[in-house]
């Protein structure tokens, strides 16, 4: 009968200690999606830009072209990168002969916004938010275009952008060079 308590115990505090971990990391955080305006200007590589061309920058992001639920993973296609603020594209020309530098087209966005606590919160956020914004696109009858994952650490949170507005989509915009 003792050894059922003690065993009790430890299967509590573990359930405890899993389930308040997972919520810093916005397991019970709940998602909102509204609609802005977005388009920052987009480098790549944060390291690089740091140690090599003094550009500091804390937001990352993700494109996401294609949905993992309707395409083969091996051919999903993504592009990464930072986000560079404070600066136009023509001060980044010194980047651009290593770099793609793009900038985001200044479109109505549908965004859905999820803490950043670490890189546990990115993935409770693909389960938690993809489905709420697909779902939100879809009963507002928008087209879908690639979602971005902007990153942003100063302000602990992920925004989760698909453009609604754009005549050729952002994959169009986005893969076009600003030469």
């Amino acid at each position: 009968m003792k050894i059922l308590g003690i065993i009790a115990i430890v299967i509590a505090v573990i359930a405890i200690v899993s389930l308040t971990v997972l919520a810093r990391y916005g397991l019970f955080y709940s998602v909102s999606i509204s609609e802005k305006s977005v388009g920052p200007i987009i480098g790549e590589l944060y390291s690089d830009l740091k140690n090599n061309y003094s550009i500091e920058t804390t937001k990352g992001f993700g494109l996401y072209y294609d949905n993992p639920q309707e395409v083969d993973k091996a051919k999903l296609r993504s592009v990464v990168g930072c986000i560079v603020e404070g600066r136009s594209v023509e001060d980044l020309k010194k980047v651009t002969n290593k770099h793609s530098v793009k900038e985001y087209p200044s479109s109505k966005s549908v965004v859905a916004e999820f803490p950043y606590k670490g890189k546990m919160s990115i993935l409770i956020g693909i389960f938690k938010v993809y489905p709420k914004l697909t779902s939100y696109i879809k009963e507002h009858k928008y087209t879908q275009t690639p979602i971005m994952e902007l990153y942003d650490q100063p302000n602990k949170r992920i925004e989760y952008i698909s453009s609604i507005n754009l005549s050729n989509g952002i994959s169009d915009a986005f893969l076009k060079s600003n030469e």
